[in-house]
């Protein structure tokens, strides 16, 4: 399909190719002033060549036509492939060419759209000039079209099948007679051919983006073969594109080949059909598809009109209500419907200077708000409100807001665009949601990146790594803590310069990232998730307040799958989490772009962002309900699923033996820590370990498909959790808890070998107290969370060095 204009990278580099349209400018002057010097020539060559590459980078087309014309003329020049006369003419073209660059490229950041008006003039002289045959018109027209015109709505294209073999049967005849018509033999026979062929085409494609190509393409064949229009060089690379897209359809089926750019064949189409005198019933239908009438050709002719002579109408009219402003601010408007002499006529006047200008902007909508101010002042003026003091209040206050409006609207303009669509209000509105947003979002990112950096650190030392590998991985797990700052851990520092330097001191690498661990002072991580959830709550809400619906959605939908995710324990690194990152972050880059360039089309980050959110449904319907289970979740915004037990999967046979053996020694190992805590109970280091290993048992439980076993391994870990955090006290009721849960399990480990298999009801028993005393023991994690009004006031409050969320 077409391929866009990048208007946010125009606006960056803009200033540089208006620089080096002067410096070539430059250049041709003084070649012009000594012709036998070809050294300008070249550098003249050189700029134009650096505006032409960034045209291309940018995707503009019709712009990149005009540059490379006055390469090519450069270069005949430099050649001396042209001379006397036409030299002139050349150079006379140039200079007009570098002239009216800077004016396409405002034009074309205004319209937000390489339209190609403006430049067949300046194309075709210098063509001419060096003797080449001048371009069709039709590469330059351009006329604002609705996205779904021509598109049928609701229908859907035929089945892959049914293209390839109809596009099998059609291009060899289409083909065919596409050429005899180019050729002018038969061309009234062939184009009925080819014009069937469109046909069919379009009805296999209906409802599809190239559904309106093809029945353009039919009204194009009426009007040859009808003699009303001449195939020339822009129509044989029409009829080229049709048969690419019939071999493409012949292959693919319904899909669409991106290569082709059908947008822009359309608007060549509809040139030839705008120029037909009579109007044949195809391309009468054309026409008023597509909106075509009588002007037009004319308007889409028009020469270019520079930015800054735009901005000076809108900054003549913007002094003329400056000036309405101060006489409303030094006058009682009431008084004036008093007065019995004749008033002055100063804001009557402004206001009519306004208008025309605005009007001279191309800016109508608000010319006509001034006209009804002018109306209403005017009828003040006349006292046609004596007596009616309610009546009289409420047109002043209309004439007051009218102009204010208008005033505002315009100021926005002049900074953000011309083609603003959003009024000088609403921007605001947006622009500070938007600013106070990023605020919560970097504190967001802060909290969870603070999660993952922890739990990569935490499984890389839940072994002593033997191997490369595992080296890697903990030199890697503690990259993302030490490249938080360059200061500190110099010992650390060292040991992991020596581990990717290939030389690690494994035994005190271990043992220096196990202390570093123990030294963090991050918070715990479910409070960090329970900030994270309220942030998310307050972003969705001032959003929506906003007006922007679609992007507050998605932020709810991220809550969603974040306190699910939570309560299951299955906040980590994974798909789910690079789903949830991903719609976050381009929620996050669309908002960004909003602010910076107002009129830049998001709606593809949206869009995206839209489906990643949707598809953490799917990821919430694989969790565990966790505690919701014991008692249901309080009933916050959509944060709640579905409580459901988990239930253990198909164990596959290779995996059931390595679990069992892996289980065993983790077992052991609790059984042997379980019986040294008893004599101290309290958040110590065994008790951290204790919790390790549970955290082990739940991800080994999940990965092989023993679920119910793996709750368990969560229960007791978020119960642990709780303990070591401050929240809970490891009371009589905890230890005895815990003992339970050590001593039930290497039975319950081996029942996976028994036939009658896991005693589920003794499961589960032990997972929902576990979860029960973990809620017992749970506080207001959010209480130290500033106020809203606080965050937005200090923007970079809580904000550190932030992370971009995705993978």
């Amino acid at each position: 399909m077409a391929s866009k204009t990048d208007i946010v990278s125009l606006k960056w580099v803009i200033g540089l190719m208006n620089k080096q349209a002067e410096n070539a400018e430059a250049a041709l002057v003084e070649y012009g002033n000594d012709l036998g010097n070809k050294k300008p020539i070249l550098r003249c060559m050189w700029a134009v060549h650096q505006i032409t590459s960034t045209l291309r980078a940018l995707g503009m087309k019709k712009g990149e036509m005009l540059t490379l014309e006055m390469e090519r003329s450069l270069n005949y020049l430099y050649k001396d492939k042209v001379t006397g006369e036409r030299r002139k003419l050349t150079m006379g073209g140039l200079m007009q060419a570098l002239k009216v660059i800077p004016a396409y490229l405002a034009h074309t950041q205004n319209v937000r759209m390489d339209t190609g008006r403006g430049l067949e003039q300046y194309v075709n002289d210098l063509r001419r000039w060096v003797g080449e045959r001048p371009r069709p018109q039709a590469f330059f027209f351009h006329i604002d079209i609705d996205p779904q015109a021509g598109i049928s709505a609701g229908a859907s294209p035929a089945s892959d099948e049914e293209i390839k073999s109809r596009a099998n049967v059609m291009l060899a005849l289409y083909l065919e007679m596409a050429k005899q018509a180019l050729r002018r033999r038969n061309v009234g026979e062939s184009m009925k051919t080819v014009a069937r062929v469109a046909r069919k085409m379009q009805v296999l494609f209906a409802g599809a983006p190239t559904e309106r190509f093809w029945f353009a393409m039919v009204g194009l064949c009426e009007g040859i073969a009808g003699g009303l229009i001449v195939p020339d060089e822009c129509i044989a690379q029409i009829f080229k594109a049709g048969a690419f897209s019939i071999k493409y359809a012949r292959e693919h089926g319904a899909r669409i080949d991106e290569a082709i750019d059908y947008d822009s064949y359309l608007q060549q189409m509809l040139y030839y059909v705008a120029c037909c005198k009579s109007r044949p019933v195809h391309i009468a239908g054309v026409r008023n598809t597509f909106g075509i009438d009588d002007d037009t050709i004319d308007a889409s002719s028009r020469g270019l009109i520079h930015i800054d002579a735009l901005v000076t109408a809108l900054s003549g009219a913007l002094e003329q209500l400056n000036r309405v402003v101060d006489y409303v601010n030094a006058h009682d408007l009431t008084a004036l419907d008093q007065a019995s002499d004749a008033p002055e006529c100063t804001a009557l006047d402004a206001i009519d200077a306004a208008q025309y200008r605005l009007v001279a902007a191309g800016q109508v909508t608000h010319a006509d708000a001034l006209k009804q101010v002018y109306v209403q002042l005017e009828a003040l003026y006349r006292g046609d409100y004596q007596g009616n003091t309610h009546k009289l209040q409420s047109v002043v206050n209309e004439i007051i807001r009218g102009i204010v409006d208008v005033k505002l609207d315009l100021e926005h303009k002049l900074e953000h665009g011309l083609c603003s669509s959003f009024s000088s209000r609403e921007f605001e509105l947006r622009e500070s949601v938007t600013n106070a947003t990023f605020t919560q979002m970097a504190l967001v990112e802060n909290y969870l990146h603070q999660i993952l950096r922890r739990k990569a650190l935490k499984s890389a030392l839940e072994k002593k790594p033997l191997g490369p590998e595992s080296v890697l991985r903990l030199t890697l797990a503690l990259h993302r803590h030490l490249n938080k700052s360059d200061r500190g851990h110099e010992e650390l520092r060292r040991a992991v310069r020596d581990a990717d330097n290939g030389e690690p001191d494994i035994d005190l690498l271990y043992s220096l990232a196990r202390d570093f661990l123990d030294q963090l002072e991050d918070m715990p991580d479910r409070k960090a998730i329970s900030l994270s959830l309220q942030l998310l709550t307050e972003i969705a809400g001032a959003l929506s307040f906003a007006g922007m619906e679609r992007e507050g959605a998605i932020i709810e939908q991220c809550h969603k799958w974040l306190s699910a995710a939570s309560k299951a324990g299955s906040v980590r690194e994974d798909d789910a989490f690079r789903c949830f990152a991903d719609a976050f972050a381009q929620i996050e880059m669309h908002l960004q772009r909003s602010v910076i360039d107002p009129l830049d089309d998001t709606s593809h980050m949206l869009a995206f962002a839209e489906q990643r959110a949707a598809e953490l449904d799917d990821w919430i319907a694989e969790l565990s309900a966790g505690a919701d289970v014991v008692a249901a979740a309080p009933a916050t915004s959509g944060a709640r699923h579905e409580a459901h037990p988990v239930q253990d999967a198909d164990i596959p046979v290779q995996f059931r033996e390595v679990f069992i053996e892996e289980s065993e020694e983790i077992v052991a190992e609790l059984v042997r820590l379980a019986s040294i805590w008893e004599s101290e109970p309290e958040a110590n280091q065994v008790l951290r370990d204790i919790r390790r290993h549970f955290h082990t048992f739940k991800g080994n439980g999940r990965a092989v498909g023993a679920n119910i076993l793996g709750e368990l391994g969560w229960a007791a870990q978020d119960m642990l959790d709780r303990v070591l955090d401050g929240e809970l006290a490891p009371t009589d009721e905890v230890q005895n808890l815990v003992h339970e849960v050590v001593a039930a399990l290497p039975g319950l480990v081996m029942s996976y070998r028994r036939a009658d298999g896991l005693d589920i009801e003794h499961t589960r028993q032990l997972t929902n107290r576990c979860f029960a005393l973990a809620s017992a023991g749970a506080e207001d994690l959010a209480r130290e969370l500033p106020a809203a009004d606080i965050a937005l006031a200090r923007p970079g409050a809580g904000a550190t060095q932030t992370e971009t969320l995705s993978h």
